[in-house]
């Protein structure tokens, strides 16, 4: 049963989400050989505040 965890800044759309988890399970799918069922996305919205990169939190703005 794979389990695949995205991390990305929150603001998405619930399309964006949708097309995410849809094309991330058929992927998954096909590379594992396993039915889409077996197949769990778990998307989490970090705020930017809470992102750091290169020593600087993305709400700084060069993070990115």
């Amino acid at each position: 049963m794979p389990v695949v965890t995205v991390d990305w800044w929150s603001g998405s759309k619930h399309e964006q989400r949708r097309e995410l988890v849809e094309e991330l399970t058929a992927s998954v799918s096909r590379i594992a050989g396993c039915p889409t069922e077996a197949v769990t996305v778990i998307v989490r919205d970090v705020e930017r505040s809470h992102w750091g990169k290169g020593g600087r939190l993305a709400s700084d703005g060069d993070a990115e």
